[in-house]
């Protein structure tokens, strides 16, 4: 698991969606197992294995909890993998037949993360996941988070809360202006206070 941390408008955001494709990279590439994947379009780049939970969740607010889980499916009689999603985020569950834009913010997050885990990505990549969210839901959210890692699935988080990732993240970089300026294992940031105040202007 990677953290990719930055000021507000490093360019993170545009990093994430220039890997799925919705934003053109003007030079350098894009490799996934060794095959350029730059100038693919998005939904071929999903169906090779890469989840894109943005910023604002992207949600069907007017669809209904489950009409929105099944945008996310490939196939929609597979109903295991569905089940699976509803054991992972369980407070779904008693919401399939609500609207999603009258979910609260935790709820729209975990109905964001539930959609893009039913195209079973091995690679997720989460933008800002606990904006808007209490504290006990961000701690469950890291919990979900955790596991998913745990099961062999690569994330790569782009996160304000420091704390929350440096909880999670194997690796830091960090982004100024567009550019990955500095790279350390999470120990050694969680350990210098000077590089968070360099990069980001926050102590840890």
């Amino acid at each position: 698991m990677v953290a990719l941390l930055g000021r507000n408008g490093a360019g993170k955001t545009t990093f994430l969606k220039t890997i799925m494709g919705l934003v053109r990279a003007c030079q350098g590439r894009v490799i996934l197992d060794g095959v350029d994947i730059t100038a693919l379009p998005s939904y071929r780049i999903a169906r090779l294995g890469i989840g894109y939970v943005p910023q604002g969740r992207g949600l069907f607010p007017e669809l209904t909890v489950l009409e929105n889980l099944k945008t996310g499916m490939r196939d929609r009689r597979d109903k295991g993998s569905l089940e699976r999603v509803l054991d992972l985020f369980p407070l779904l569950r008693d919401r399939l037949g609500q609207k999603a834009g009258t979910l609260s913010g935790g709820e729209q997050q975990a109905l964001a993360i539930a959609r893009t885990l039913l195209q079973k990505p091995r690679i997720l990549l989460l933008d800002e996941p606990t904006t808007g969210l209490m504290p006990l839901i961000v701690e469950r959210l890291k919990e979900v988070i955790r596991e998913l890692n745990s099961r062999g699935m690569a994330i790569l988080l782009v996160e304000e809360k420091v704390p929350f990732a440096l909880s999670l993240a194997h690796r830091v970089y960090f982004m100024v202006k567009g550019k990955m300026t500095f790279s350390a294992p999470k120990e050694e940031v969680a350990s210098r206070e000077d590089i968070l105040l360099k990069y980001l202007g926050v102590q840890g």
